[in-house]
């Protein structure tokens, strides 16, 4: 037998300095799961951190928004699935201003049309809103209405385009053979179908009038609206806008159980049908249909992310759909600017999990004053620095990936891991002056 030998030359001392070197700064964590896995981060100077987060969430500010979207995993399938819109209406009576969060889930393409479509539709029924109406100010509930139905004919137009494709009495109709040789003809357009129908995203957006007196806030799904307030001389004080919908939310629970008696598997495991958190969404149509397209169209993009036995056990569940609700609810608040100081979060959920995670348990109204007290201390700060400077949606961030736990923000910022190991994280801080 013949081996083939390699010599390799010992490494200098000045070459295993500088190995050790390279190295000295890394570290491991278990991530507090126990077990012998471990995995590697960068401990970064403090000098570098705010950089590497400003660098990491494309932090953004304007006029009066400042914006992040935050995920730090890099792997393809684990890409950030946030998006958000910052935008401003030159229409009758003045300038408008639409901020939104979209939370996309299971995937990229439902939560790219919503954020492509969405701010358009309200911005087209608002202008025919004020074109008709009498003066510039509209009564404020036909405002919400203009929102709530825009929401409610984009998720509409999902379903129909699905309807359109394959109407449900021609799918009980078909053979497994005609039905392969309909989708196999137009593989395109049914890709982009199904994609939406099986994915999904939530929607949190505020929309203010030209003259900042009135706020609309609206929501479908589990991101969270918190209004910061104070007098011109006196204390911050926080007030949750929104209702949350999932299905921690007792009320939420209880409106699925009422619309689906008898059926124990409608919420299990504090999931809609023991798989999805959010009880309201745009998309997420397999829910929201007869579970025959589950069974015969959906079950292969399904498998993307779930395993065939467990797609069979969900559809199974598809008594009397829909399960998932396209209902958004809509706030007004009348704002007193000149009197007081106001400014508007809008976070992701991603956002509330960080903190869940933290050592000391806040409720959710002890996290919203934390939130407001923390961005009005920075509101005129005159001593920011570097890339913190002015953005205050980057000052919640650092504090919520470890704010001066600097050993936990650069494992949060640099940890080497493959799978997801935090929520994508989005947060809009909009100012009314």
């Amino acid at each position: 037998m013949v081996y083939n030998m390699v010599n390799l030359q010992a490494a200098t001392s000045t070459e295993n300095l500088r190995a050790l070197e390279e190295v000295k700064d890394f570290y491991t964590t278990d991530l507090g799961r126990g077990g012998k896995e471990r995995w590697t981060y960068h401990m970064l100077p403090e000098a570098a951190l705010d950089v590497e987060l400003h660098r990491m969430s494309n932090a953004t500010s304007s006029t009066s928004v400042d914006s992040v979207t935050f995920q730090p995993c890099a792997a393809y399938a684990e890409l950030n699935q946030d998006r958000y819109s910052i935008e401003e209406w030159e229409l009758p009576g003045g300038v408008w201003q639409f901020t939104a969060i979209y939370d996309g889930h299971c995937g990229h393409d439902t939560v790219n049309y919503v954020h492509k479509r969405l701010p358009s539709m309200v911005r087209t029924s608002l202008q025919a809103l004020l074109q008709s109406a009498p003066t510039t100010s509209p009564k404020p509930e036909l405002v919400s209405e203009v929102l709530r139905n825009a929401v409610r004919r984009l998720d509409q137009s999902i379903r129909s385009d699905l309807l359109n494709f394959l109407p449900h009495d021609h799918l009980t109709k078909m053979s497994d053979v005609q039905l392969n040789r309909h989708v196999s003809l137009h593989d395109s357009e049914w890709n982009t179908i199904s994609a939406r129908c099986t994915q999904g995203s939530t929607v949190l957006l505020a929309l203010s009038d030209p003259l900042k007196k009135n706020v609309w806030i609206l929501n479908l799904g589990d991101s969270i609206a918190v209004l910061g307030s104070r007098p011109l001389s006196g204390q911050w004080s926080a007030t949750i806008i929104n209702s949350i919908h999932n299905c921690s939310n007792p009320s939420e629970s209880m409106r699925i159980q009422q619309e689906h008696p008898s059926e124990q598997a409608c919420v299990c495991d504090n999931r809609v049908l023991g798989y999805l958190a959010p009880t309201r969404a745009l998309g997420d149509t397999w829910l929201k249909v007869p579970s025959v397209y589950t069974r015969r169209a959906f079950a292969p993009h399904l498998q993307d992310w779930l395993p065939s036995r467990q797609v069979a056990q969900y559809a199974s569940r598809i008594l009397t759909p829909p399960y998932i609700s396209n209902l958004p609810e809509v706030y007004h608040h009348s704002l007193d600017v000149p009197q007081r100081e106001l400014f508007l979060i809008l976070s992701s959920d991603g956002l509330q999990d960080l903190y869940d995670n933290h050592d000391t348990q806040l409720s959710d109204q002890e996290m919203a004053d934390h939130w407001v007290g923390l961005v009005g201390r920075y509101m005129h700060s005159t001593t920011d620095i570097g890339s913190m400077k002015s953005n205050l949606a980057l000052r919640l961030l650092r504090d919520a990936v470890g704010g001066d736990d600097i050993e936990l923000v650069s494992r949060n910022l640099t940890l080497e891991m493959e799978d997801k190991w935090m929520d994508d994280i989005t947060i809009l801080v909009q100012r009314f002056q």
